[in-house]
């Protein structure tokens, strides 16, 4: 993986000495409200993310934003990259509240799409949301997702002990090519 980057940000692979702040991020309460798994302590999150280096069905990056001195913002990526399938699930969390609502989402989310449908020759990116997560859900749907399905009382959020609707969105290569201008 090598570092990724337009004008409003820059991507560098996740490595150890990112942990104690994506830790924190995670335990935020407005962050962990939106995640599928309870927040990692260091040493959990250490060993996801050693494992996750080294294996090749997974992404993992630091979102720095320039505006802010390249300060790291939150992490995107692209995890179970199936080469056969030419298919991966994207993910992506902005874990520091003042970088909301200035682009860097978008930003990130379409470096690391190039990335999916260029260098890694992807057909399909897929993603996961609760259904009442409407910002990120717009986020989705600017980038092109188009929404697949729900699957009713899916998932529970961390401490509120209720299940919830999760949507179920896609993005493909030609929609991806159509929206961003490029042909295959």
């Amino acid at each position: 993986m090598t570092d990724l980057a337009c004008d409003e940000v820059r991507l560098r692979p996740i490595d150890g000495g990112d942990a104690a702040l994506i830790v924190s991020w995670r335990a935020r309460p407005e962050v962990a409200a939106q995640l599928f798994s309870a927040p990692p302590t260091i040493t959990e999150h250490v060993r996801w993310a050693t494992e996750a280096r080294e294996r090749d069905d997974r992404e993992e990056y630091l979102i720095c934003w320039h505006q802010q001195g390249d300060r790291p913002v939150g992490t995107v990526g692209l995890s179970a990259i199936s080469s056969r399938h030419r298919r991966a699930e994207y993910g992506i969390l902005l874990g520091e509240p003042d970088a909301r609502g200035h682009g860097v989402a978008r930003a990130a989310s379409e470096l690391i799409l190039r990335r999916a449908f260029g260098f890694l020759d992807l057909d399909r990116v897929y993603l996961h949301a609760f259904a009442d997560n409407a910002s990120a859900i717009a986020l989705y749907q600017h980038l092109g997702f188009v929404r697949e399905g729900m699957l009713r009382s899916h998932a529970r959020r961390d401490g509120d002990g209720a299940s919830h609707d999760v949507i179920v969105m896609g993005l493909l290569r030609r929609e991806w090519a159509a929206r961003d201008g490029h042909g295959r």
